[in-house]
């Protein structure tokens, strides 16, 4: 079972739809690997030490519930809030198991006043002329138009650019597209690129490129898939710019992540398919393969990319393998729109493990918990780690 089929099986059951006996037996089969292949990589991660995980004896219990279970048709206790959390991974906390019927997921309680919802699409639009736009709040069709160029609204919500009649090629209109804390958004840019922003981003760009170039400015995180172009009078590919604050990315055609947000340690810039090369301010560089990344901090380095984590929130995840709580919960902020608290000795605890973006809030803050090692309260629009 591949890993797609995975999901939709397990959102399947997560929806409370019955499963025929051969999708059963493949749910099991597929929870059996996972769960050794789970233990396995937590065994081997030198970022966990010995104190942070409970070892051999809960791979025992574990394998104990999977034995008997195999003896019966598959019923995953709780499975219905816990299965979208899942998808193709258990997730392990600390090296805290959150695996299916474990009395880690039972044994307290998290004090919510208020359950908060995962972000959402949608996005303020900014035109040239300082109109403002809630693309949330309309419908679809053509929303506005500029020198020539109908900006429209898809029926999938997207933003698309379009050249209303003979191409204007004026490259000085400039529209900006921004996403708030909890909410995402995807545009097609006037050279059919496409540009997905994460949570509290933004992204600058020309109505319409010109001869020469495109280029783009942003913040936050965006994932991009540039479409090549012909320059004009045949003059090869017309390349593609994004300028952050500290460096630029020349790109041909390719796809590509770039995490820039300012409460963040560095500036990565993840390479999917492709060649892009990296420019800093300050006149360092860098070329990248397919794989790798940049990591710009007070140094450029060029470093394998573990490419399941970085582009996790494109596929809708969050994916942490060695992360801090404090990383974990910069990200948690941003999404769900919280403020975040908690004491700096608690941000050093690390996390491995996959968790969906569709869940509420209290889900994150349920597994935090089975860690042992910090308890959650959400209050408001609070969310609070505490000893």
């Amino acid at each position: 079972m591949d890993q797609d089929q995975f999901r939709q099986l397990l959102q399947k059951y997560a929806d409370g739809e019955e499963l025929s006996t051969e999708e059963e037996l493949l749910l099991r089969q597929a929870y059996d690997q996972v769960l050794n292949e789970e233990m396995d990589a937590v065994n081997s991660d030198v970022s966990i030490g010995p104190a942070d995980y409970i070892g051999d004896d809960l791979r025992v219990r574990i394998q104990q519930q999977v034995e008997a279970k195999t003896k019966r048709p598959v019923r995953f206790p709780k499975l219905r809030y816990v299965a979208a959390v899942l998808l193709f991974g258990f997730v392990c906390f600390a090296g805290a198991y959150w695996y299916l019927g474990s009395p880690i997921a039972k044994d307290k309680e998290i004090a919510v006043t208020n359950d908060i919802l995962p972000g959402e699409n949608s996005a303020i639009l900014t035109l040239s002329d300082g109109s403002v736009i809630a693309l949330n709040e309309v419908g679809s069709g053509t929303i506005a138009k500029q020198n020539g160029v109908c900006v429209e609204k898809d029926t999938d919500g997207k933003v698309v650019y379009k050249v209303d009649g003979q191409y204007p090629g004026v490259s000085h209109t400039l529209n900006t597209i921004s996403t708030p804390k909890g909410s995402q958004y995807q545009v097609t840019l006037p050279d059919g690129s496409t540009a997905l922003l994460n949570a509290g981003s933004s992204l600058t760009y020309p109505v319409c490129f010109s001869e020469k170039e495109r280029r783009v400015q942003m913040t936050g995180e965006v994932y991009f898939e540039i479409k090549k172009v012909i320059a004009s009078k045949g003059a090869g590919n017309k390349p593609f710019f994004v300028e952050t604050a500290t460096q630029e990315v020349q790109v041909l055609g390719t796809h590509f992540n770039i995490n820039a947000y300012r409460d963040e340690s560095a500036v990565r810039t993840t390479l999917v398919e492709g060649r892009v090369k990296v420019n800093t301010k300050d006149g360092r560089s860098a070329l990248l393969k397919p794989g790798q990344q940049t990591v710009l901090a007070q140094s450029l380095e060029v470093r394998e990319a573990a490419i399941e984590e970085q582009l996790s929130w494109v596929n809708g995840d969050f994916v942490f393998r060695g992360a801090t709580l404090e990383s974990l919960l910069r990200q948690v902020s941003r999404w769900y729109d919280v403020e975040v608290e908690y004491p700096p000795h608690l941000g050093k605890i690390r996390f491995t493990g996959m968790v969906s973006r569709s869940q509420p809030l209290s889900v994150i803050a349920k597994m935090i918990q089975s860690t042992k090692k910090a308890k959650v309260t959400i209050k408001g629009r609070r969310f609070i780690v505490t000893d």
